[in-house]
């Protein structure tokens, strides 16, 4: 495939989606639940009650299909439509809702980073320069950054808010890298 090529079918595959159009069971919500949840996590759009857009970029038959085997063993619908492009005012319509519910998650990203930042300070003020601290510390903080790549991932359209959320992250890790080096050295240089 030439390098133009490549180029059109990327185009292609952002400009066209998947819509998913679903009826599970209200009770027990199991299925409910679990396809809201799978299809969030594949970057879904929801456009109204059961109705939501995926890029077509970031949808795998696979996981559509365990999303739809749910629903219908719960006794619901799933239905998979697509579309190759939308209008251009529909598609920057599309595009701009969808960099909105990215950013929404950028968002809770810097909330979560502000807050890791926050606890290292008040345990850093406590005088518990710990390794046990730093390791809780440091889980929480690959967990954000896996977090942060997963939208990432999603994020097909730029949404604005990627380089905030990027850089609340690297400010947390900064703030846990002194955290560490400050217990590092308060260990050594304390007498068994």
């Amino acid at each position: 495939m030439s390098i133009d090529q490549g180029k059109i079918a990327a185009d292609t595959l952002q400009r066209s989606w998947v819509i998913a159009v679903y009826r599970a069971p209200k009770e027990p919500s199991t299925a409910r639940v679990a396809a809201w949840r799978r299809l969030h996590r594949l970057g879904a759009l929801y456009v109204g009650p059961s109705v939501c857009l995926i890029p077509r970029g970031l949808t795998e038959q696979k996981a559509l299909d365990q999303i739809a085997d749910g629903v219908r063993s719960a006794g619901g619908t799933f239905d998979m439509l697509v579309v190759d492009a939308f209008s251009e005012e529909t598609q920057a319509l599309v595009a701009g809702r969808f960099n909105s519910a990215r950013d929404a998650e950028y968002s809770e990203v810097i909330e979560r980073a502000q807050a890791l930042k926050v606890e290292l300070e008040r345990e850093g003020g406590r005088g518990k320069f710990t390794f046990a601290e730093d390791e809780e510390n440091e889980a929480d903080l690959d967990k954000l950054k896996r977090w942060l790549g997963t939208i990432g991932r999603r994020d097909l359209f730029g949404a604005p808010g990627r380089s905030a959320a990027e850089q609340s992250v690297r400010e947390a890790a900064d703030v846990l890298q002194r955290f560490a080096e400050r217990a590092a050295r308060l260990e050594e240089e304390t007498p068994p």
